[in-house]
């Protein structure tokens, strides 16, 4: 692996860590003040400048948190950022990674956990990239993408045909798919994919039984979309981040 690819994989896996694992509720919502934002750029920061290992590169955490506490200051000034807002978000926090490898000459030099550990600890930062772009990225986006159907659903017959989402636990079909995508993430990858069925299946008995009703179709159909955006972004990622650790 050069010196400049493993350059990139440790800013963006940096990043991911950063910002879908290190950063709170509280801290993404609170971003229009000053101090939240600047104790969220130091995070990043602070990250880039460990997992990159150029001890020397001082460029890297000072470009890191000046970028990213002016591109997070722009979306946190929009009125109703949606999924739109935040991949155009993450498509410039890139941007700046892939400059910032030209500007620090990454092909130069491996880091200083190439040369202590492996060459190939390139290899790492790709399956870290993976397992969080599996379990809680795809959580924020298809948080975005379903929030249409339930407002469908609470317009068309109100708060009260909402009820058999409301009664379970407050995150608890957030950390259900978190689970349901860290376990297909580890299926695809010890060769297991049928396991996956396993999981269709179960899932469609415990989460699908309270909502047999025809009254409750809208919700059965709600929680089928979320579903299957789960375990679609699951199993694409999945297989990406193996094929590319296993080249």
């Amino acid at each position: 692996m050069t010196p400049a690819f493993e350059f990139v994989l440790c800013l963006f896996a940096a990043h991911l860590i950063g910002d879908f694992v290190l950063q709170t509720n509280r801290m993404a919502s609170g971003k229009r003040r000053i101090s939240v934002l600047i104790l969220h750029a130091l995070i990043h920061a602070g990250m880039a400048y460990l997992l990159v290992g150029r001890w020397g590169a001082w460029m890297v955490p000072l470009v890191t948190a000046v970028s990213h506490a002016g591109i997070d200051r722009i979306k946190a000034g929009m009125a109703k950022p949606g999924a739109l807002a935040l991949i155009l978000d993450q498509v410039a926090h890139v941007l700046v990674m892939g400059a910032l490898a030209l500007w620090v000459d990454a092909a130069r030099d491996h880091s200083y956990w190439a040369l202590a550990i492996s060459p190939e600890i390139g290899r790492a930062w790709v399956m870290i990239s993976g397992i969080i772009l599996t379990v809680r990225v795809a959580g924020v986006f298809i948080g975005m993408w379903v929030q249409p159907y339930l407002r469908e659903i609470e317009q068309a017959q109100g708060a009260v045909a909402i009820a058999p989402l409301s009664r379970g636990l407050t995150r608890g079909g957030s950390t259900i798919g978190q689970w349901e995508r860290a376990l297909i993430f580890l299926l695809v990858g010890v060769g297991q994919p049928g396991g996956i069925g396993f999981l269709i299946a179960a899932k469609s008995i415990f989460r699908f039984g309270e909502l047999k009703d025809k009254e409750n179709r809208m919700e059965a159909e709600y929680i089928t979309i979320g579903t299957l955006m789960s375990f679609g972004w699951a199993m694409t990622t999945a297989y990406l981040t193996w094929w590319l650790v296993r080249l």
